[in-house]
């Protein structure tokens, strides 16, 4: 049976109000270094278990596009003392490995069946604080990275996540996308060069565990590999001070658009940021998706990713009628300078705080928010924690400060245009 809430009684369930003890998330040092953020939950049946690792994706000369990818595949590749590799032992859980690889930061998501969860945690941190990286693993790696490499070259989002970043970033490891464009950049890394990498970026004084749902504190003493020291520094890249727009072409089409805004330190400013993507470019709800109504097979997509320093408003557009949606994004942005109306913000915001809620319900999500912005350098603003500040900046919104933030930081945007050179159609 569905059950359907009402909008008031959903924000009512799922805002933090009346935070108790036990709805605060517990962290401090793991035992053989690097920290944890953990958020437990005993009622659920699932424990989700990542490790966070600030990483640049391209090497530490930004010179190797894609070995940070090819790293942290290759360590879950590598055949753990048990006999088996940790993907392995995370599918005969029955749970689910998932790697995603940014500019500046890895992570490794694992959710398994609770009653796993302390061999999960024994098993993660035994492949990735002592990486057994050897050729195999490095084979393994190198295929499951080129079939990615290969169907990213057909996502027009990727392609303009990818050339928008390249235009606001003119170096650094935010200028590379995180796969390379060809095979033979994969294939050409060296195994030295893999495991120079792993050892380095993925030592255990240099991660983040966070954990979320049926965890328990006790568990952390599976933790049996690494080595104390300290963690790396937020990393961050050089902006451009005036990026031009640009042109590219591949085998799909669509269009992109990006301001750069406020680090993750700026709290206020950067909470504004996502209420205006989630006011405008919400999918289904937001005044965007509302207006461009039956368009047959045009979408925009759009979010304000927390950066250390800058954090971006991205949007990516794809369709037939792209020139039209994206003329819609610039006059929708544009009106935002003006503040919205009392009653218009009011809705929008009890909006914004019940998409806030629903998009970090599960244990996967919590772990994956908790240590996105630990990483990023500021761990007591995530929001699946309901005691964050997070939660506060949220509600103390109001319209004049949200459009002042519109018109200091979206008056100029980025534009990439992305032609195809095939049939194919934008994704």
């Amino acid at each position: 049976m569905r059950t359907v809430l009402t909008l008031a009684a959903a924000l009512a369930m799922l805002a933090p109000l009346g935070v108790s003890a036990a709805d605060i998330p517990s962290s401090g040092a793991l035992p053989h270094g690097g920290s944890y953020v953990m958020y437990a939950d005993t009622t659920v049946p699932t424990s989700a278990i990542d490790l966070w690792f600030r990483a640049p994706g391209a090497g530490y000369d930004d010179a190797t596009p894609g070995i940070s990818r090819l790293a942290a595949t290759a360590a879950a590749a590598g055949t753990l003392v048990s006999g088996k590799t940790l993907a392995q032992f995370v599918h005969d859980a029955g749970g689910t490995l998932t790697i995603n690889v940014y500019p500046d930061i890895v992570g490794v998501s694992i959710v398994v069946p609770s009653t796993w969860a302390r061999r999960t945690i024994a098993a993660a941190s035994a492949a990735y604080f002592d990486p057994r990286i050897d050729e195999n693993a490095l084979k393994a790696a190198q295929k499951d990275e080129a079939v990615l490499s290969v169907t990213r070259k057909y996502s027009s989002d990727d392609l303009l996540h990818d050339a928008l970043f390249a235009e606001i970033f003119p170096s650094g490891p935010a200028h590379f996308p995180p796969l390379p464009g060809t095979v033979a950049q994969i294939v050409n890394l060296s195994l030295a060069q893999v495991q120079q990498f792993a050892a380095r970026a993925f030592r255990s004084a240099n991660a983040t565990m966070t954990l979320a749902g049926n965890v328990n504190a006790a568990d952390l003493a599976a933790v049996t590999a690494g080595t104390p020291g300290k963690a790396d520094a937020p990393i961050g890249s050089p902006v451009a001070p005036s990026p031009e727009p640009a042109k590219i072409t591949g085998n799909v089409s669509g269009i992109g658009l990006a301001w750069t805004g406020p680090g993750i330190s700026d709290e206020r400013a950067a909470t504004a940021m996502d209420f205006i993507a989630d006011y405008l470019f919400r999918d289904r709800t937001g005044v965007v998706a509302k207006a461009l109504g039956n368009t047959g097979d045009t979408y925009v997509a759009g979010q304000f990713i927390t950066l250390h320093d800058p954090g971006v408003m991205l949007v990516t557009i794809g369709g037939s009628a792209a020139a039209h949606a994206q003329q819609l994004v610039l006059d929708s942005v544009a009106k935002l300078a003006t503040p919205l109306d009392p009653a218009t913000f009011a809705a929008a915001q009890q909006a914004f705080l019940y998409h806030l809620g629903a998009d970090t319900q599960l244990p996967v999500e919590q772990a994956d928010n908790l240590g996105w912005y630990a990483v990023e350098g500021n761990p007591s603003y995530a929001p699946s924690d309901p005691s964050s500040s997070y939660w506060r900046r949220a509600e103390q919104l109001d319209p004049a400060y949200v459009a002042a933030i519109a018109k200091r930081y979206l008056a100029h945007p980025v534009v990439v245009t992305l032609t195809s050179t095939s049939k194919e159609t934008a994704s």
